[in-house]
């Protein structure tokens, strides 16, 4: 399956667990720092597939999905780096329109929300929160939609939205991480 273009880029299929040429850009453990990479088929390396808590199927102590979302947007809005890495789930990996990056770490993550909440501060957004959630798919232990991101002002008014789509999985506690983002406005 050679296209011939040398900037083509590896993101996993999970449907055929091996990694495709979907995606433009490279896995990178930085969020912002897309490049290049060979296009050649590649196995899942063993380290992302055993790690992260173990999914389970939904039961009455699953964390329903807006409730998820409620806690994530909390996250956001406080600015609680701690509390934004242990909402993924490890790896996790960012999918932008500029290509795919492995987060194997939390502090991966506190530094892209660091930097993301310096961004955002500076253009008066100081809160978020998530509106028009859609289940595109949900089986036990998977929840796959999108949902708008509303980014509001120091009063709490909007100021604007950002549509994001993701793959969330459940921990054995009933807790959901995020296990594949997308911003679709990227």
């Amino acid at each position: 399956m050679e296209d011939g273009n040398a900037d083509s880029s590896v993101c996993p299929d999970s449907a055929v667990g091996r990694w495709s040429r979907s995606c433009r850009g490279t896995l990178s453990s930085d969020w912002g720092a897309l490049s290049s990479a060979p296009s050649e088929f590649v196995s899942i390396p063993a380290a992302l597939t055993g790690l992260g808590p173990t999914v389970v199927d939904m039961t009455p102590d699953t964390e329903s999905i807006d409730s998820f979302f409620a806690r994530y947007t909390g996250y956001l809005t406080a600015g609680d780096l701690d509390g934004l890495a242990e909402i993924y789930n490890y790896p996790a990996l960012a999918v932008t329109a500029r290509g795919c990056a492995a987060i194997a770490e939390p502090q991966q993550t506190r530094e892209f929300f660091r930097q993301g909440q310096t961004y955002y501060r500076s253009r008066g957004i100081h809160g978020v929160r998530a509106r028009d959630i859609v289940t595109e798919v949900e089986v036990p232990g998977v929840w796959v939609g999108h949902l708008l991101l509303e980014n509001l002002d120091s009063d709490g008014s909007p100021v604007g939205t950002e549509r994001n789509a993701y793959q969330v999985v459940t921990a054995e506690d009933g807790t959901r991480r995020i296990a594949v983002t997308t911003p679709l406005d990227a």
